[in-house]
Parts: structure tokens; C-alpha cells; sequence
């Protein structure tokens, strides 16, 4: 019987990440977005750790097994992901720590049993860091056995752009994420990354995320 998730998979390494030249989408389009601007070198290296960290997932295909040294990253991935980085960090393209006016302000989050916080300082300990917020011990500690990074004993690893992007990647591989990128289904991919704000039904950024979108595809 066919995994439907895998095959599903197979189309996304084998046959739409030849779609390039259709969508046009390449570093040189994206960056010339940013060229003349104090963000043109840090939107250069996440494209960079982005690409890389993609490839590394889409390296072996779990339905027939093909293994590519350099496999392309379908273009409407890239779309959806630096879109969702312009909206979770800002123009700069760097990881960011989730902002609070104080450390007291964590203490919150302590005990939250959905984040995964058993302990007394988790909640700063575990606080939001990366290109997508990574959140929670139960986070920290999945994301880290997936990449086979200490990222509990270590959580500010996750401000490391390589690191980030990695954990980008995966986080949008595993909620399938990328495959709604593929269908261009953006609201989708929106409300996978940010869920939907109760008083709008819309995710919080909808209207700029749509924006940039559209800017990219051009």
C-alpha cells in the first residue's frame, strides 16, 4: 500500500522542485528586494542557511529512497519560508529573541504543561528564539533530538542562524507546512505557522504576509 505521505513527499524532491524557471524565484530576484539597503547581507546568508537546511531534509527521499547530493528546493518553498521570516523576525532576516520588558515577565510560562515547562525558570529559560519563535521545553527538547543538538542544556543556540534555519526547515517539513507552500495555498501556510486570531478569523500578519508574497512572485 503507498504511503500517501511519502509520495506525497517523492513529488515534492522529484518533480516540483524543477519548477525554477515557472516561478522565477532565485537568490538574485530575492535579494534584489533588498539590494541598496542595511538588510541586504543578512537576507543573503538566511536565504543561504534556509536553502541548506532544506536540502539536508530533502536529501534522501523516504518513498524510493533517491539520494541527491545537491537537491533543489522547490522555489514556492523558498517563497513561503523567507515570506514567514519577513513577518516572524522583521526586514533584518536574523534570529530574534522573544521581547519582554523584563525577565519577571516569563514567570508566566512557568509550569505550562503544553509548553513542556516542569521546572521553576523554564519559562524564561525556554522563551521564544530563533527565525520562528521556538517555544516551551517540549520544544527545545524535540527540536534538539532532531537536529542532535543539546538544546536544552544550551537554548540560545537556537539565535544561531544555522541552527534556526535548521529548526525553520524541519518545523515546516514536519506540520507540512511546505506542501501548502507548494499548493500556494497561503493562508494555509499562515495559519500553520501563527494560528488564527480570535477577533480577526485571520492569522496576525495576514495582509503583509499576502503582500510580500505577491512581491515575490511577480
Amino acid at each position: 500500500r503507498i504511503d500517501e505521505n511519502k509520495f506525497e513527499y517523492h513529488l515534492t524532491v522529484h518533480i516540483v522542485a524543477s519548477d525554477a524557471v515557472r516561478f522565477k524565484m532565485t537568490k538574485e530576484k530575492f535579494l534584489s528586494f533588498y539590494a541598496n539597503t542595511p538588510y541586504y547581507t543578512n537576507a543573503s546568508a538566511c536565504w543561504d542557511a534556509l536553502e541548506t537546511a532544506f536540502a539536508e531534509i530533502y536529501k534522501t527521499c523516504p518513498f524510493c529512497g533517491h539520494q541527491s547530493e545537491k537537491p533543489a528546493v522547490p522555489p514556492l518553498v523558498m517563497v513561503g519560508a523567507l515570506a514567514t521570516v519577513r513577518i516572524e523576525v522583521g526586514k533584518n532576516f536574523f534570529p530574534i529573541s522573544e521581547y519582554a520588558p523584563n525577565n519577571a515577565y516569563f514567570n508566566r510560562y512557568d509550569g505550562r504543561a503544553d509548553l513542556g515547562n516542569t521546572m521553576a525558570g523554564d519559562g524564561l529559560k525556554f522563551k521564544g528564539r530563533g527565525l520562528i519563535q521556538l517555544t516551551g521545553r517540549a520544544n527545545y527538547t524535540t527540536y534538539g533530538q532532531k537536529l542532535g543538538i543539546d538544546l536544552v542544556s544550551s537554548p540560545d543556540l537556537a539565535l544561531d542562524l544555522q541552527v534556526s534555519a535548521r529548526i525553520f526547515a524541519r518545523y515546516f517539513v514536519d506540520r507540512k507546512v511546505d506542501r501548502a507552500c507548494i499548493n500556494q495555498d497561503w493562508l494555509t501556510v499562515r495559519k500553520l505557522v501563527n494560528g488564527v486570531n480570535r477577533s480577526t478569523g485571520l492569522p496576525n500578519g495576514w495582509d503583509e504576509f499576502k503582500h510580500i508574497i505577491n512581491q515575490f512572485l511577480k
